[in-house]
């Protein structure tokens, strides 16, 4: 399916979500049984995000073509994060975070009465170590955060067809394949509620495109078959009779807001 058509779908498998959760919480279980310095945190938060650096999703009815943006990247986060403050006014951190997309839709339709519709959901799993900048205010502590983001993105698109002489059940395919580097920014302030408990409220920008290297078609219309995987790349030559086809670069960016609670390991 041409990747003009997407608009933003993914569902990780359960084993996959269970390996990320056992990651987390290994993270915070480490960090807090070893943290024996005054400069290193913890923070765990969640989030949303809007499109940010968007592409264009086309929708066609006949001789009529609707346009609207979108971006696989925006969509409930989650994050853990260790820091470590090396001074009164400059760290360095390493978050974790993973994404679920929202869905957006478009559909598809030529002079012949059935009509395509394509809902699809972008999924990332980003390790984003950044600079931290902080006012290290004793009370509302402004701060900011700069950072690379590299990221492991998917996404999923699946197709139904309505109308009469339409194909009954849903197509399925999944875009896997490759890293994203990306850049991330985020400007925040920080609440104290405890001695080792603050309130974070961020906004964040995050930077980053995608070129998948693999379709596969994971389910197809009811009585047909499965296509064989495609390798995708930029280059592809269609003469040389091999499963291809060329990949092409998609907006995976987002801008929006978290919240979260960042926690003092310091041994007193």
């Amino acid at each position: 399916m041409p990747l003009i058509f997407f608009s933003l779908t993914l569902i990780k498998s359960m084993k996959q979500k269970t390996v990320l959760i056992a990651l987390f919480a290994s993270i915070f279980s480490c960090a807090t049984s070893n943290a024996q310095n005054d400069g290193l945190s913890l923070r765990a938060d969640i989030g949303v995000g809007l499109p940010s650096g968007v592409g264009t999703a086309y929708s066609y009815n006949n001789t009529v073509t609707t346009v609207a943006p979108y971006s696989l990247g925006s969509g409930f986060n989650i994050a853990v994060a260790g820091n470590y403050m090396f001074s009164e006014h400059m760290g360095a951190g390493l978050d974790l975070n993973y994404m679920v997309g929202y869905t957006s839709t478009t559909t598809y339709k030529e002079s012949n009465p059935i009509t395509t519709t394509n809902v699809s959901t972008g999924s990332l799993f980003a390790i984003t170590p950044n600079v931290i900048l902080s006012a290290n205010s004793g009370k509302i502590n402004p701060y900011a955060r700069f950072g690379i983001v590299i990221g492991v993105p998917s996404f999923e698109v699946k197709s139904t067809q309505s109308s009469t002489g339409a194909a009954s059940g849903t197509n399925i395919e999944t875009y896997t394949g490759g890293v994203a580097i990306g850049w991330y920014a985020g400007f925040g302030v920080q609440f104290p509620l405890t001695d080792k408990l603050k309130l974070n409220v961020e906004l964040f920008d995050r930077d980053l495109t995608y070129a998948p290297t693999t379709d596969t078609n994971t389910q197809a219309y009811d009585g047909q078959q499965k296509q064989p995987t495609k390798t995708m790349s930029t280059s592809y030559d269609i003469a040389s009779g091999t499963n291809g086809e060329n990949t092409a670069y998609l907006p995976f960016g987002s801008v929006g807001f978290k919240v979260g609670i960042a926690m003092n390991l310091a041994s007193k």
